[in-house]
């Protein structure tokens, strides 16, 4: 019977253990370049997600295989060690559950889609509120703390001193061969292997182009501009993974910018005239959208208009329009949205809390819009009602507000691409 007694875990068992390692590892030394300020943070944040979400799949296959096949015995050791060891091994699987199951809570309270590896990802039932963020957070924290600062050293010590103090056969269980004698074994290079690599991959990939001191992630691209970055760093959520990385957040650094696409996008108003509907809208105009759903407290918007692009369907009212009497497009040309306020009423409803300039005339304006993010694909509509008046648009014999109301309906409907 004894030559049916295993001398180390089964090959699957061992393959997954030193992968995961690897992986966790990598993530600590991932999670950590999430202070850098760089052009390719975004893309570090999704690979973060997705190996997160691995681990977690991989938790379970490893739990299967531990059942499904017969562990090696133990050697002889005092009873509270091996207790003590046996509570870290449970330990160890639970943590490995409930990290990455943490962050996949935390990223879930977001609109926003979760990746895993270039696929969408489902999201949990849970609140998407900011509370919801911040209790999920706490614990995917508390968490990694206590796998990184405690039970990794833990494990590692404990196996050095099987190896070299105890010299027995427990470092055998993962690494066939490796025996307390000779110290020089070259099957050192698969424990140290792992370790490097995770170091060298960790610290050395996706690095993008470094930003200047106080400058955002990227730039916010204007539409239209032929010359606007083609890469951004961003992020929506600390990774849903088993980082154990104590370092912040990448959208603690980083805004998602956001590229307009012009072919679905509008900016329309809609008043009447003498009791005749009147349409019209603008066909130039610029926008800087740094924005993310959780970091509405660092989120901007500035949209310049065009005055002198607008088409109501009437050449003799669009001068009109453009003249002096209305926008005195010769003077003031431009109309300009600034927005550093936002509210979140749920999941995909939000409030823009900012200033129109119109006409020389500068009025705060509270937007209303929905807004769902999809792919990296933003599509917005917002809706709101302007006195044309307080900006003092018509003059004249238009000052009067029987003829044309001082009620103008502006609708903005939006589709957007977050900048990489």
């Amino acid at each position: 019977m004894s030559d049916l007694t295993p001398t180390s875990y089964n090959r699957y068992s061992r393959y997954i253990h030193w992968l995961m390692a690897f992986l966790i590892l990598f993530m600590v030394f991932l999670g950590w370049r999430f202070e850098d300020k760089d052009t390719l943070l975004f893309n570090r944040a999704n690979l973060h997600k997705s190996i997160g979400i691995l681990i977690f799949l991989l938790t379970f296959l490893r739990v299967g295989l531990r059942f499904a096949y017969k562990a090696p015995p133990e050697p002889p050791m005092p009873k509270w060690q091996a207790l003590a060891a046996q509570a870290l091994h449970v330990a160890f699987y639970v943590v490995m559950i409930a990290l990455p199951l943490s962050g996949w809570l935390m990223v879930s309270t977001s609109a926003r889609e979760i990746p895993f590896f270039g696929i969408a990802w489902p999201h949990l039932p849970v609140p998407q509120t900011h509370d919801a963020h911040e209790t999920f957070e706490a614990a995917h924290g508390l968490i990694a703390k206590l796998l990184f600062y405690a039970m990794i050293p833990l494990h590692v010590l404990a196996a050095l001193k099987h190896q070299f103090v105890d010299k027995d056969t427990v470092v055998e269980h993962m690494v066939p061969g490796l025996k307390p004698r000779p110290i020089l074994n070259y099957r050192w290079m698969l424990p140290i292997g792992v370790v490097a690599l995770a170091v060298a991959l960790g610290f050395g990939i996706m690095r993008g182009t470094p930003l200047e001191t106080g400058e955002p992630a990227a730039p916010p691209a204007e539409v239209g501009d032929a010359s606007a970055p083609a890469e951004a760093a961003a992020t929506e959520f600390a990774s849903a993974s088993a980082s154990a990385s104590p370092s912040p957040s990448p959208e603690a650094v980083a805004i998602t910018t956001w590229s307009v696409d012009k072919s679905a996008t509008r900016i329309a108003f809609s008043t009447t005239f003498s009791g005749e509907a009147v349409n019209g809208g603008f066909s130039a105009y610029s926008a800087n959208i740094a924005f993310d759903p959780e970091q509405l407290d660092k989120s901007r918007v500035r949209v310049t208009i065009d005055l002198a692009s607008v088409n109501s369907g009437d050449n003799d009212r669009d001068g009109t329009l453009k003249s002096a009497s209305f926008f005195n497009i010769a003077s003031t040309p431009k109309a300009v949205f600034e927005a550093a306020s936002f509210t979140k009423k749920d999941a995909t409803h939000f409030v823009a809390k900012g200033k129109l300039t119109l006409h020389g005339k500068t009025q705060p304006l509270s937007l209303p819009f929905t807004l769902t993010i999809k792919d990296d694909i933003a599509t917005m509509s917002g809706n709101v009602d302007l006195d044309r008046t307080a900006f003092g648009v018509g003059s004249g014999e238009w000052a009067a507000t029987d003829s044309i109301p001082a009620k103008v309906s502006v609708a903005i409907s939006l589709k957007a691409k977050a900048s990489k």
